[in-house]
């Protein structure tokens, strides 16, 4: 088996591309099959100093037919280390953060950039980086994008613009909320979202939190983490829960309300978006994303000027309830840290609050492992076959 898959790897690289269409496309697809992780031939992908990955990465710019199954590949293959250092190429790097209106295989793009900027060179990479303004030549309903060369300019742009496919017809750039996850893990990162941006005047992050009840559990669990990771600028965090800036606490607690009705000395002080919700309001539907924004909530109780706001907006009303329904242990666990915090005696003398909250709360990488969530099966997309 092994000779018979060298010898399909070698029909990666065809001289005559008018010949060799056909003969690597089909090679390709018999590939396919044996880069996922639990395939025992993933290591021929590395043999040759990598040449095979090295191949792959061109085949990415060949006919959309054949990119579509290259992309696909080193999307399963992205997860090993040695493997993500040779996707660790400025010019390829370029290619997948381009914001072409009408790049076919965008949205694949940005789950390969999604895996591969939980290594921390290339996410500072991603983070610096820069590309050509963007083009299109298509009447969508959104032609343009940001007037900048800055790479993460552009993609927060088009994450935001590219949404139900209203800038790229083939693409939603969902996968862009676990790539600025991932950035926002670096301090460097978590300044550029909390930074005013000149062309908006306001920092990337408040474009992002819109998207915190999307229906796709990526942009929004990507957006959550981005979130989360943020919250570790502690210095920044009063800028966070001010209302006349950021104001993050709303889109923390309106996916943690449910149904219930809230008594009128709770509601007061609250935020309005949460004050009167209708009787059909859900709850976010997966745990996992549950206990990301109680763990952010967690981070914003480091500081006791924090958790007065946090007691004056009734963030422990919400709390209480959620608790009241809340299945899940690991859930429940964080809330119960929160309530510890925010019920502590004041008096007592100031305790470091940070180093607890690092002991209990991680940053979160895009896509969170989640390719171990079985039932989630639109969390699924890290790997190909």
């Amino acid at each position: 088996m092994e000779e018979q898959i060298n010898e399909l790897v070698s029909f990666l690289r065809v001289p005559n591309p008018e010949v060799g269409i056909s003969v690597r496309r089909g090679a390709l697809s018999h590939l396919l099959g044996y880069t996922a992780k639990t395939s025992q031939y993933q290591y021929i992908f590395k043999l040759n100093n990598r040449q095979p990955i090295k191949d792959l990465k061109l085949l990415c710019m060949d006919n959309p037919l054949i990119a579509h199954d290259a992309f696909s590949a080193l999307i399963n293959l992205s997860e090993d280390t040695e493997i993500c250092k040779e996707l660790d190429d400025d010019n390829f790097l370029k290619y997948l953060m381009g914001t072409n209106s009408e790049a076919i295989l965008a949205d694949l793009a940005c789950m390969l950039l999604s895996n591969i900027t939980k290594d921390e060179k290339i996410a500072i990479k991603v983070l610096n980086g820069t590309i050509p303004e963007a083009t299109t030549t298509t009447n969508t309903a959104i032609t343009t994008l940001v007037s900048s060369t800055r790479a993460m300019d552009q993609l927060v742009d088009v994450f935001v613009k590219g949404v139900n496919k209203e800038y790229n017809k083939h693409a939603e750039y969902h996968f862009l909320a676990s790539v600025f996850a991932n950035v926002a893990i670096l301090p460097q990162g978590r300044d550029f979202f909390l930074t005013d941006a000149p062309q908006y005047n306001s920092p990337p992050l408040t474009s992002l939190i819109i998207f915190i009840e999307h229906s796709n559990i990526i942009r929004r669990g990507g957006v959550m983490s981005c979130m989360k990771n943020c919250c570790f600028n502690v210095s920044q965090q009063l800028d966070l829960l001010s209302e006349s800036k950021i104001n993050i606490l709303p889109y923390i607690l309106l996916p943690l309300c449910g149904p219930e009705e809230f008594d009128p000395d709770d509601m007061e002080g609250m935020p309005e978006d949460i004050q009167f919700l209708p009787p059909d309001k859900k709850r976010e539907t997966d745990p996992y994303l549950r206990q990301t924004l109680l763990e952010t909530i967690l981070l914003l109780t480091t500081t006791r000027q924090a958790r007065e706001i946090l007691r004056a907006k009734k963030v422990y009303p919400v709390i209480r309830q959620m608790h009241l329904v809340e299945e899940d242990e690991n859930v429940n666990h964080v809330a119960e840290n929160i309530v510890n915090m925010l019920m502590r005696d004041e008096a007592e003398e100031e305790k470091p609050g940070l180093s607890l909250q690092k002991e209990i709360v991680g940053a979160d990488k895009g896509n969170r492992d989640i390719e171990d969530e079985e039932d989630d099966e639109d969390l699924q997309i890290v790997e190909i076959i």
